[in-house]
């Protein structure tokens, strides 16, 4: 009788010393993004928009007495509001897929204080290592992620200190003068 059971596992190493990896797209919903990725590519995309709506409500704005062009300055108001939500489904979905998520959890977001809570854990929880069940880990961040994801926490501590110290030194000159 022979001594090798056929009914084993075989002994061969499944690791092949690296994982692959790719290089994310921004506009699309398949694949995963990291934290850095996520914040970074929603300032950028948000900025775009901004520069595209903030001229359009002005515009809007300044044209009050005609009617039909108001109702086509909303109407593309309305566009943009509807990519921005669209963009952010894509952006989490993507996170949640890094953190092995399904895309489903974003339907989190619609729930009060839950929301605050999905936001955090997309924020600050690391991503899965290596591939998962949504496809390989993506590539290092590149100089502008890193530098455009950065914007957001920078922005967050002056927009404190502004809100802390404006009104000081208003306060200061009314005492001053």
């Amino acid at each position: 009788m022979s001594a090798v059971n056929p009914y084993d596992a075989p002994d061969a190493s499944l690791d092949t010393g690296h994982d692959e990896l790719y290089q994310p797209k921004i506009f699309t919903f398949n694949g995963r993004i990291g934290r850095m990725r996520y914040l970074a590519y929603g300032i950028g995309v948000n900025l775009l928009l901004m520069l595209i709506m903030v001229p359009l409500a002005g515009a809007t704005a300044f044209m009050g007495g005609d009617p039909s062009s108001s109702m086509i300055g909303m109407l593309g108001i309305g566009i943009f509001y509807i990519a921005t939500i669209v963009i952010s489904v894509m952006f989490a979905k993507r996170r949640l897929n890094d953190l092995n998520r399904s895309g489903w959890w974003f339907l989190l977001f619609i729930i009060p204080f839950v929301n605050l809570l999905l936001a955090i854990y997309l924020i600050f929880f690391p991503g899965t290592n290596g591939s998962n069940n949504f496809g390989p880990a993506p590539e290092a961040n590149s100089v502008g992620v890193l530098i455009l994801g950065w914007l957001m926490p920078v922005f967050f501590i002056l927009g404190i200190v502004a809100a802390i110290a404006v009104p000081a030194y208003q306060d200061y000159l009314s005492r001053v003068q």
